[in-house]
C-alpha cells in the first residue's frame, strides 16, 4: 500500500490540510487557524499574556519585601506573608486548571479562566503598593491592618499569576499545532524573560527623579502603575489573538478537533494497517474525581518529574523572593527600616535599585539562553541541558553569598537566568513528550501506552502546584533562618543547596529520547 510509504510528518500534513479545508468550509466557525503553522508574529501575540505575567512576577519580587519591612515587620513575619499565596495555590490551581480541562463555554476552555485570572491579578497589583493608603483612608492605621490589606493583594496577585502562567501555556499549545508547540514555549520563553527584564527595569529607575513622578505618592506606586498597563496590554493581546474550539464543537465534529500526538499515532497505525488502531478520542476532559485519582497516583515519571521541579523552585525562590533585601542590606549595607533621608536607608535604596538591574540581567539571559536551549537539546539531548541548568545556578548562588561583590552579584544573576530558561522550558516539553507518546514509562527501551486518561491541563498545572509548595515552605522557614543567622546571606547557601539537590533528581528523570 502506497500509505504504508508515508513518513509520520506526511500523515500529519494530510490530517491538518484536510481538518484546515474542512474548518474553512464552515462559514459559521473562525477555527481553521488551529489547523496551520503560525507566524512568529502569531506567536508573539499568543504569549503577550506571560510578558504581563513575568513583568508582574519581577515587580513582586523586588518590591513586596521592602514594602513589608518598611511598614514594620520583621524578617520572620514578612516572610510568612509570601505563605499565604502558595497556600492557596498549592489547594486551587490544580482545580482551576481541571475546571478548565471541562468547560463547555462557546469561548472555548481557556480563555474564559484566564479572562477572570487575568481581573483578579490587576485588581491585586492595585491593592499591592497601597495598602498604608488605603488602611489609613478607610481608618486602619495599625500595622497589622496595613500589612493585612498589602497581603491581600499579594495573595490575589500572586495566585492568578501563578494559575494564569500554566493556563495560558496550555492554551498558546492547544491553538498551536503539535509542530508548533516547541516553537511557542521557546517564544514564551524569550519573550516573557523580556516582560521580566521590563518589570525590573521599572524598579531600577527612580520615578521621583522625573516629572511623571510628581502624580504618584511613591516610587512603588509608580512601577505598580506602569507594570498594571503592561499586564493589561498583554491580557488583551492573547485573548483576542485565537479562538479556541469549544469542547461540545469537538464532540459534535471530529474534524473540528485539534491534531493531537495521539490521534497522530492512530492514524498511522490505521494507514498501515494495524487492526488495533484505537478509534479517536476525546481524552483530555477528564472528570474531577478522575483528576484527583490522576494526582496521588502519578506515574513515577511525573513524580520524579514534579520532585525535580519542586527542588528546582527550592533553589530559585530564596534569590528570587530575597534577592532585593540581600543586595541592599549586605552588599550595600543599608538598612530599609531606618530613618527617612538616613544615610543606611539611602544606601538601601541604592542597593534595592542595583538589585533590579542585576535581574533585569537575569531576565535577559533567560530570554537569551531560551533562543539556544532548543537547538542544545537536539545536540546533545534534555538531561545534559537540565542538569547544566540546574549546577551553574548553584555555583553562582555559593559564589554570591561567599563573595558578596558588586560584580560577582551581576555575574550570578545571569547565571540563574541560565537556570531560570531551563526549569520553564524542559519540563514542559517533557510533559509534553509524554502526551505525545500516550506513555509515561518504558520497559526494556520501549514505551508502554498508558490505559489511564490524564489532562494535560491538570498535568501542566501539577508544574504550579510544586512551585507554590516550594514557595510555602521556602515562606514559612527563610526567615527564621535569616532571624537565627543574623543575615540574609544565608538565602545564597538554602539556594544553592537546593540546586543541587535538584540537579541530582534530574539525572534520574525519564526522558524518553528527548
Amino acid at each position: 500500500m502506497e500509505g504504508k510509504e508515508q513518513t509520520d510528518d506526511e500523515v500529519l500534513q494530510g490530517m491538518l490540510s484536510r481538518r484546515f479545508n474542512y474548518a474553512k468550509a464552515q462559514r459559521t466557525s473562525t477555527y481553521h487557524h488551529s489547523f496551520r503553522t503560525k507566524s512568529r508574529w502569531e506567536l508573539v501575540r499568543l504569549s503577550l499574556l506571560i510578558v504581563g505575567i513575568e513583568c508582574t512576577y519581577a515587580t513582586e519580587t523586588a518590591f513586596v519585601a521592602p514594602i513589608l519591612l518598611a511598614i514594620g515587620l520583621p524578617h520572620t513575619i514578612m516572610t510568612m506573608m509570601w505563605a499565604m499565596p502558595p497556600i492557596v495555590g498549592v489547594l486551587f490551581v490544580p482545580v482551576v486548571a481541571s475546571v478548565s480541562d471541562r468547560l463547555r463555554f462557546s469561548w472555548g476552555r481557556r480563555r474564559p479562566v484566564l479572562l477572570v485570572l487575568g481581573i483578579a491579578m490587576l485588581l491585586g497589583m492595585m491593592l499591592l503598593p497601597h495598602g498604608r493608603l488605603i488602611g489609613e483612608t478607610i481608618g486602619l492605621r495599625s500595622v497589622a491592618w496595613i500589612a493585612t490589606i498589602t497581603t491581600i493583594g499579594l495573595t490575589t496577585t500572586d495566585f492568578s499569576a501563578e494559575a494564569s502562567n500554566g493556563l495560558c501555556r496550555t492554551y498558546a499549545m492547544e491553538v498551536c499545532t503539535i509542530q508548533d508547540q516547541a516553537r511557542v514555549l521557546s517564544t514564551m520563553m524569550l519573550i516573557g524573560g523580556m516582560g521580566g527584564m521590563l518589570g525590573y527595569m521599572f524598579g531600577a529607575i527612580d520615578w521621583s527623579a522625573l516629572p511623571i513622578g510628581q502624580y504618584f505618592e511613591s516610587n512603588e506606586a509608580a512601577v505598580f502603575t506602569a507594570n498594571w498597563i503592561v499586564l493589561l496590554v498583554g491580557l488583551v493581546n492573547t485573548l483576542s489573538s485565537f479562538a479556541e474550539i469549544p469542547l461540545p464543537v469537538q464532540e459534535r465534529d471530529e474534524l473540528l478537533r485539534p491534531v493531537t500526538h495521539w490521534m497522530l499515532q492512530n492514524e498511522v497505525k490505521r494507514i498501515r494497517g494495524d487492526e488495533y488502531a484505537a478509534q479517536t478520542t476525546l481524552t483530555e476532559s477528564i472528570g474531577f474525581r478522575q483528576f484527583v485519582r490522576n494526582t496521588v497516583q502519578m506515574p513515577r515519571s511525573m513524580k520524579i518529574l514534579c520532585l525535580t521541579q519542586f527542588l528546582s523552585h527550592m533553589g530559585y525562590l530564596p534569590y528570587c523572593l530575597y534577592f532585593t533585601d540581600f543586595v541592599g542590606a549586605e552588599v550595600f549595607n543599608g538598612d530599609v527600616q531606618a530613618p527617612e533621608h538616613s544615610a543606611p536607608f539611602v544606601r538601601y535604596e541604592e542597593g534595592l535599585r542595583f538589585a533590579c538591574w542585576g535581574m533585569a540581567l537575569f531576565a535577559g539571559c533567560a530570554s537569551l539562553y531560551s533562543l539556544v536551549i532548543e537547538k542544545l537539546i537536539d545536540r546533545v539531548g534534555a538531561r545534559p541541558v537540565y542538569v547544566f541548568g540546574l549546577m551553574v545556578h548553584c555555583v553562582g548562588m555559593l559564589a554570591m553569598g561567599f563573595l558578596r561583590n558588586k560584580v560577582i552579584v551581576l555575574l550570578c544573576c545571569s547565571l540563574t537566568g541560565i537556570m531560570y530558561a531551563t526549569i520553564y522550558s524542559i519540563p514542559f516539553l517533557l510533559i509534553s513528550h509524554y502526551h505525545s507518546k500516550n506513555s509515561f514509562h518504558m520497559e526494556d527501551g520501549k514505551f508502554v501506552e498508558s490505559s489511564t486518561p490524564r489532562g494535560f491541563g491538570a498535568d501542566v498545572s501539577m508544574m504550579s502546584s510544586v512551585l507554590c509548595l516550594a514557595q510555602l515552605i521556602v515562606s514559612l522557614v527563610m526567615g527564621v533562618l535569616i532571624d537565627a543567622a543574623g543575615t540574609t546571606t544565608v538565602i545564597t547557601f538554602v539556594a544553592g543547596g537546593c540546586s543541587l539537590l535538584a540537579a541530582a533528581s534530574a539525572m534520574t528523570v525519564l526522558y524518553m529520547g528527548l
